[in-house]
């Protein structure tokens, strides 16, 4: 199902004029939420991302309601995957389309691998998260991103891993990142510039919810070497094991299987209460 500002269009004439700033700027902002039997697992956060984005890249007016009305349309339509909704600028400031579609799951390898790679274009907590309009937004324009993801499989491994100037880690091209020493999960501060992962947050509210040990952290890479596991999160990967980074190889820990679990009963939950 495809839906460009709420009307439903056929595939073939899903599209976007190239001359708009979404295609030639990358001006836009995007959300993928997770389908589960019909139900978008945390569609209110990944909404309030939305917003957040919105107001950073100067989108105004937007009908958000109207944009979850046609999120839950189109992912009642699906038992799996995702619903993904990208608002692109098309010929000025004050113009935007809404395009809202289903997409299949995403297939990710058994043995998932990093690449530790420096990102000089990422804020890597050289600014405040106040003093800086455009760090923590959810925009489209990732191509710098995906070339390190490319760097990474040209070398071998599944993806990249992001570094600042300091070697700390910061997130993946398009995922956060965690990892566990002893019975304690760590997860990199906002501070530095990272997404504010929705599957972050849950990693922290099953922390406060004493289901799990939880501490934001600053990691350099060598000290990542030295943890017991570390593991991927993203609307995809809901605590994804990692096999390898560089020249690291990790055991997967009990806790990682508690996270999983907590994802699970959590999603249950979550759609038991929007049955209801």
């Amino acid at each position: 199902m495809h839906l460009i500002n709420g009307v439903e269009v056929s595939e073939e004439n899903f599209v976007t004029p190239i001359q708009n700033l979404s295609v030639w700027r990358g001006d836009g902002i995007f959300e993928a939420i997770r389908i589960h039997d019909g139900f978008l697992f945390a569609l209110e956060r990944h909404l309030q991302r939305l917003k957040q984005s919105a107001h950073k890249m100067l989108f105004e007016n937007v009908d958000f309601e109207k944009i979850k009305k046609d999120l839950v349309l189109v992912a009642s339509q699906y038992k799996d995957g995702y619903v993904r909704v990208i608002i692109g600028r098309s010929n000025s400031i004050n113009d935007y389309d809404v395009y809202v579609f289903h997409q299949e799951p995403v297939l990710i390898p058994d043995h998932y691998s990093l690449q530790s790679q420096s990102s000089p274009w990422h804020p890597g907590g050289d600014f405040s998260l106040e003093e800086n309009q455009v760090i923590g937004n959810k925009s489209t324009s990732y191509a710098q991103n995906i070339t390190q993801t490319r760097i990474a499989e040209k070398k071998g491994y599944s993806d990249a891993l992001l570094l600042n100037r300091e070697k700390i880690v910061l997130e993946g091209p398009t995922f956060s990142v965690g990892w566990i020493k002893g019975d304690v999960v760590y997860v990199p501060d906002l501070e530095l510039g990272i997404l504010d992962s929705i599957t972050r947050q849950y990693i922290l509210l099953f922390g406060r919810n004493n289901q799990i040990k939880v501490r934001e952290s600053r990691t350099t890479i060598e000290e990542l070497y030295d943890v017991d596991t570390v593991f991927a999160l993203s609307t995809a990967k809901h605590g994804k094991f990692v096999s390898k980074i560089d020249n690291t190889t990790y055991t997967q820990s009990p806790v990682l299987e508690t996270i999983q679990d907590c994802f699970t009963k959590q999603i249950k939950a979550e759609k038991s209460t929007y049955l209801k």
